[in-house]
């Protein structure tokens, strides 16, 4: 097993552990037990739960950037990546709820750090959509791009934890919300193109979302 390969394993199994125990609930000496690993080959790769923590969270960023680049791979469409990025982010919120609730409440700079980096590099990727839409007049005239990527991040950061038991239901529930209010701003014409597409379009969500 390569370095990266036994840092990947490591930060797979403690962001599991953080997730179903908590963080204050999981130690080193749990997560080197856990992956039958000694407590000096743990610190030797991390040097304090807190720098595991970090990376873990770091972790769950790069899958979401991963998905958006492989997505808009599919869909050569920013408003749609746009879209679907909002069911994703609600979607990993859910499903590490308890870590990032942890993460807040007892390690908050690392917490901070996460969601600077996630908020910014979501709002750059809305922002990028509204744009290309703007400079292809898929838009109304006067549709102010700014307001509705603010709409959109804001959408996705206050409800980024749910009551839903069903995390794809939720996430798919606020794609919605951002879809209605994205499509009161498009052309007609930008609509009717949209419409037409509608089942291709829902057919690589799904894909996506399955996988």
């Amino acid at each position: 097993m390569s370095i990266e390969e036994h840092r990947k394993k490591i930060e797979e199994t403690a962001l599991q552990m953080f997730n179903s125990r908590g963080c204050k609930g999981v130690t080193m000496d749990d997560i080197a037990q856990e992956l039958h690993i000694s407590k000096r080959t743990l610190y030797e790769t991390f040097s304090n739960k807190e720098e595991l923590l970090a990376e873990c969270l770091m972790g769950v960023h790069d899958e979401i950037e991963d998905m958006h680049h492989n997505f808009f791979a599919k869909a050569d469409e920013p408003l749609l990546v746009a879209l679907y990025m909002m069911r994703v982010n609600a979607g990993f919120c859910h499903r590490y709820q308890k870590v990032i609730e942890d993460a807040e409440r007892y390690y908050p700079e690392i917490h901070d750090r996460f969601f600077k980096i996630q908020t910014s590099g979501f709002r750059s990727m809305v922002e990028r959509g509204m744009l290309y839409a703007k400079e292809r007049n898929y838009l109304r005239e006067g549709a102010d791009i700014q307001i509705a990527t603010d709409f959109i991040c804001d959408l996705v950061q206050r409800h980024r934890f749910s009551e839903f038991s069903d995390s794809q239901e939720y996430a798919r529930r606020i794609k919605d919300i951002g879809f209605t209010y994205v499509r009161g701003m498009m052309t007609i014409d930008t609509i009717r193109r949209y419409e037409e597409h509608e089942t291709e379009y829902g057919m690589l969500l799904n894909e996506m979302d399955n996988k």
